[in-house]
């Protein structure tokens, strides 16, 4: 038996017998909505329904490998961002390109710079509140509330400015005001839902 000459890198060494091929299905590029950067932290990318946890490479991005043909939930998981869920229908990719890319939002455990504007809150009806939705109004700003009904609202370009929120859940809505200044976190305390 003859044995084969390895390949030899400053990495690894790899002999012909190690080779596996694989074909993407899919990769998955995170974007931290407040830096636009990569994210920080734990990240977990993995299918819903029981399916495969991603692997991620070494330019950052989460691959699905030899999956068949089809649309898939991808759900992402993190210390520091709400939890975010995005359908990929798989025959609608770019064969050549085939990215998804998926923006997290910060949750109330994110490290946010000193200096940035932020309103802070809790969602509550005795309890917390998980899973409500929370905007503002004539904005695009939006964010999830944590298991513990907490959640963070980032600004920019604002010096002083009265804005609307509006919390929803389960067909219920309620609308809170704030100001906010630039610079500053500001605290809305508990807010009783519905």
């Amino acid at each position: 038996m003859a044995l084969q000459s390895p390949v030899i890198t400053e990495k690894f060494i790899a002999y012909i017998a190690d080779v596996m091929t694989s074909d993407l299905t899919f990769a998955v590029l995170l974007i931290d909505e407040y830096t636009q950067e990569g994210p920080a932290g734990r990240v977990a990318v993995k299918l819903r329904d029981g399916g495969p946890t991603a692997k991620k490479n070494l330019s950052g991005y989460f691959l699905f490998t030899d999956l068949a043909s089809g649309v898939y939930t991808v759900g992402v998981e993190s210390d520091y961002y709400s939890t975010a869920e995005e359908a990929v229908d798989t025959s609608i990719l770019d064969a050549k390109n085939p990215v998804v890319q998926i923006v997290l939002k910060p949750n109330s455990q994110y490290s946010f710079p000193a200096g940035s504007t932020l309103l802070r809150g809790v969602v509550t009806n005795g309890s917390p509140v998980p899973g409500a939705d929370v905007s503002v109004t004539g904005k695009t700003i939006t964010t999830n509330t944590d298991e513990r009904g907490e959640f963070v609202l980032h600004f920019r370009g604002i010096k002083t400015e009265t804005i609307t929120m509006v919390i929803q859940k389960g067909g219920d809505t309620k609308s809170t005001g704030a100001t906010i200044e630039e610079g500053k976190t500001t605290s809305v305390g508990m807010i009783h839902f519905p």
